[in-house]
């Protein structure tokens, strides 16, 4: 007889077997010969001196049919019948098994895809509540550390339903993130609970079952769902699946992500400052042109650096470097972009501004610096900026060559002299006004209005001189800490 818990394939290959061919044939064999033997002692009986003739040979040859009929049905067509009906349970168990791995797999395959279009965390945890959505009956949420691990926040809850509510506050503080495995309470109230379970007192019948998910290679992240009704074992086992496939998907894409989104910082970060890098400054400047965005675009320069460098040493220069990149960020929104454009150049660039609201900005960096620098443990030094907008020019690298321009009179002026003479120049004209008092707005002020049609600001440039002392063996004068807006426009 074929094994219990053998597939159908199997059962077959057995029944087709040559060693229960032969079984088979032995049976029907003696079966028959019981039959011969039986259907002849009856017709003895039943006819007994009747002579030989044509009705005695045709009652006898219908007893042996009926007898052997008898025989045969018991000793194989019986046992085929059991055979074959236990095929049909087995093929029949295998046909739903194998619809189910189907639906499971189709599961896994959709819930992969999903996952995978996400861009960012954002739409990664509208997938995973979208998800959890389709496994039936449950009320699922799924809680990640932050970046620190110290804490988890609720980042998905499955659609239309109410989140569990675990109550773990930190990923060490789930059993399930701690061994790493997948845990099931059919007494969610019972001694052997988990006690964030026990806490909540769930109705009679529920259960409960919490997934640990892994990100980069760490549990820092569960997957916590309850059942509210009872359920079979069949129906628990392939929703458990489900939760986990979810669970498995969610961790490596949100893995993925933050790699990403580490290499792409990496990518686009000047390592000493923090800051954007040129390349990644250039992007962004392109996107919002790309966007149709105005901007205002400032190009700084640490004067004097290289005297910096050789005389206090390239520590005090990063020091340096690194103060000017705080003082920056620190004065500007969190909106607008500061990079390192290279050695001591810096880009600032203000989206939705224009040099008339660009200047009070770039004055706030000069005072911040002067404060800081009497802070921090590095010798004064002074900054030139030189200011232009998005309005002056459509190619970025003439905007930015229009920027160093600037920066260059801002640093051929207030980094020598407190007071810069205008210079006279055919179709062009320059005028100075001290930006401590007067914003950029009242540069444009000086151009007759008849003549506003005619002229355009060219590029504005702003001298920044933050000396608290003087050294006259190693920095230039001081200029008093004034700022000298020059403003230059074309006729």
């Amino acid at each position: 007889m074929p094994e219990l818990g053998v597939s159908g394939q199997e059962l077959l290959a057995q029944q087709r077997g040559v060693w229960n061919s032969l079984i088979q044939l032995v049976r029907a064999i003696a079966g028959l010969g019981a039959s011969y033997l039986v259907a002849r002692r009856i017709t003895d009986i039943m006819l007994d001196l009747r002579p030989v003739d044509v009705n005695r040979l045709a009652i006898e040859v219908a007893v042996y049919l009926l007898v052997a009929s008898v025989a045969l049905t018991i000793s194989n067509i019986i046992p085929i019948r059991r055979d074959l009906a236990r095929i049909a349970r087995v093929v029949d168990n295998d046909e739903r098994t194998l619809r189910e791995q189907s639906r499971t797999q189709r599961f896994h395959r959709d819930v992969h895809s999903a996952f995978e279009m996400a861009e960012h965390d954002a739409e990664l945890y509208a997938v995973a509540a979208g998800a959890l959505s389709r496994v039936g009956g449950v009320r699922a949420e799924i809680l990640v550390a932050d970046a620190s691990r110290a804490h988890v926040h609720r980042s998905a809850v499955a659609m239309g339903r109410d989140a569990p509510g675990c109550g773990v506050t930190t990923p060490g503080s789930c059993p399930a993130v701690r061994g790493g495995q997948t845990l099931w309470f059919d007494e969610p109230n019972g001694f052997a609970a988990c006690p964030r379970l026990r806490e909540r007192q769930l109705p009679d019948g529920a259960a409960a079952t919490c997934v640990p998910i892994t990100i980069l290679g760490t549990p820092t992240a569960v997957l916590h769902a309850v059942y509210d009704e009872q359920r079979d074992r069949q129906e628990l086992h392939e929703s458990v699946t489900q939760l986990e496939s979810i669970g498995l998907s969610f961790g490596t894409r949100l893995g993925m992500l933050r790699a990403m989104a580490q290499s792409q910082l990496q990518a686009d970060t000047d390592p000493l400052t923090g800051l954007l890098n040129r390349r990644a400054m250039e992007n962004k400047i392109r996107q919002l042109r790309s966007d149709g965005v105005p901007f205002a675009l400032a190009m700084a320069d640490l004067d004097h650096f290289k005297h910096l460098n050789d005389t206090y040493g390239h520590d005090t220069g990063d020091r340096a470097l690194r103060l000017f990149a705080r003082v920056m960020s620190n004065a500007v929104r969190d909106s607008d972009l500061v990079s390192r454009h290279g050695g001591e150049e810096f880009v600032i660039v203000l989206p939705g501004a224009d040099v008339t609201a660009a200047a009070p900005v770039l004055h706030r960096v000069r005072s911040s610096l002067e404060e800081s620098i009497g802070a921090a443990q590095v010798p004064p030094f002074t900054v030139s900026i030189g200011l232009v907008d998005s309005t002056w020019s459509n190619d970025l690298l003439s905007l930015l060559r229009s920027a160093d321009r600037a920066l260059g009179e801002s640093q051929g002026s207030g980094s020598r002299s407190r007071h810069h003479r205008p210079r006279q120049g055919i179709g062009r004209r320059t005028t100075e006004v001290d930006s401590g008092r007067v914003a950029v707005a009242s540069c444009r002020n000086i151009i007759p209005l008849n003549q506003a049609s005619r002229v355009r600001l060219e590029h504005v440039a702003l001298t920044s001189a933050t000396h608290l002392a003087d050294d006259a063996r190693h920095m230039p004068p001081s200029s008093g800490g004034n700022t000298s807006v020059i403003v230059t426009v074309s006729t």
